[in-house]
């Protein structure tokens, strides 16, 4: 049993208190608070440590009061430690059991193996709301040797990060999430795709991970959500990269079907056909800008409004530029939809091999120069494939 007398103050400091017997040895302590007015209460300190690891994680008190404190209270502090520390163990067991179950419950509802019932009853047992609007993230950490780390722990990073709620499983196709946005107009889904997309870049670590981001899906369509993803994931492989890269369904468009299905030395004869002069010609200032603007334009929604506020340009500016490409390369970006559709498809295909893609992450901007572009996409001629 120790005792210590506290400095005079209207009521005992209790934290203080705490901390001056942290690191006495008596399983319970005796401390006297003291007031302005003099009077003095005696309370019992008991410390409740962690079972795994020894720490410190709970107090428990007992205050003196019509009667002294004896034999039997400190008999009481002492058990009712006890108890709190098994309490504390059992309520961890249960917590990790409930996570394990989720976790495979999440990995049979992402795979639809063993879900005999209707997709919608088995997400509503994980937590999401049949009406609930998801976006589902592939990842391949193959090449770390521990991964990326825990799971749980990524989960709680980018919870601070998107709104809405996020569970996740570790399969044998690698680490997998479910973001589930809540319900949400379909306007948004460009938004809602960007916004995980800026998480997982704020989250994963820089290097050895590729992730593939689905579109929007209703919690009926998550295990189709996966395979998107999935599929975003085995576009990244085929042009390897030592970097973490992050792309989504959305991104990639057509390009995903291209990737996943056609010859890397076909793919890139598209890339130089589409952009032509801007791509072949000696790299320079004024090629970039081109190639800057057509990935803001593109990432705009063809937008001319849109483009030239993001490049802090005039309008007119936009349209000069635009032409220029136009009398370049013969694409029409401005009215031919077809034009759109070719560059938003080349400029995907660039970005499978670059940190970030160019047409939703700003810091991509500089990823833009064209003699880091040719070398990115030429060097898939010494990946070992097709």
């Amino acid at each position: 049993m120790c005792s210590v007398e506290l400095p005079q103050c209207e009521t005992p400091d209790i934290r203080a208190l705490c901390a001056e017997f942290a690191d006495r040895t008596a399983p319970v302590r005796l401390g006297i608070a003291r007031t302005r007015a003099g009077v003095a209460r005696r309370c019992l300190l008991t410390p409740v440590h962690d079972a795994e690891s020894g720490e410190i994680t709970d107090w428990l008190m007992l205050a003196e009061g019509a009667r002294n404190i004896g034999g039997y209270d400190r008999c009481l502090l002492d058990r009712g430690r006890t108890y709190l520390a098994r309490h504390r163990t059992l309520h961890r067991a249960i917590r990790r059991s409930a996570a394990e179950i989720q976790r495979g419950l999440v990995e049979r509802l992402l795979r639809r193996s063993g879900v005999d019932r209707d997709p919608v009853d088995h997400a509503t047992r994980i937590g999401i709301r049949a009406e609930s609007t998801c976006i589902v993230v592939a990842m391949d950490d193959s090449v770390l040797s521990a991964g990326f780390g825990d799971i749980d722990a990524l989960i709680a990073e980018l919870g601070r990060l998107v709104d809405g709620q996020i569970f996740g499983a570790r399969t044998a196709r690698g680490p997998a999430l479910i973001v589930d946005a809540g319900v949400s107009e379909r306007v948004d889904d460009s938004r809602l795709i960007e916004d995980v997309c800026r998480a997982l870049s704020a989250t994963l670590p820089p290097d050895g991970v590729q992730c593939g981001v689905s579109g929007v899906v209703s919690a009926a369509a998550i295990s189709d959500g996966y395979e998107e993803a999935l599929e975003v994931v085995a576009c990244l492989d085929r042009f390897t990269a030592e970097h973490t890269r992050i792309l989504s369904v959305r991104d990639l468009g057509p390009a995903r079907i291209l990737v996943a299905n056609g010859n890397i030395a076909a793919i890139r004869r598209y890339v130089e056909h589409v952009f032509g002069p801007l791509w072949t010609e000696k790299s320079d200032s004024d090629m970039e800008t081109l190639m800057t603007t057509l990935a803001q334009f593109s990432r705009d929604g063809h937008n001319v409004r849109r483009t030239a506020a993001a490049l802090s340009v005039h309008e007119n500016t936009v349209r000069q530029r635009l032409a220029r490409v136009r009398k370049q390369t013969g694409l029409d970006v401005l009215n031919d939809p077809f034009a759109q559709l070719s560059v938003h498809t080349a400029l995907a295909i660039i970005a499978l091999r670059n940190r970030a893609h160019p047409l939703w992450d700003p810091r991509a901007r500089g990823l833009l120069r064209l003699d880091r572009l040719r070398h990115d996409v030429e060097s898939v001629d010494r990946d070992p494939l097709g």
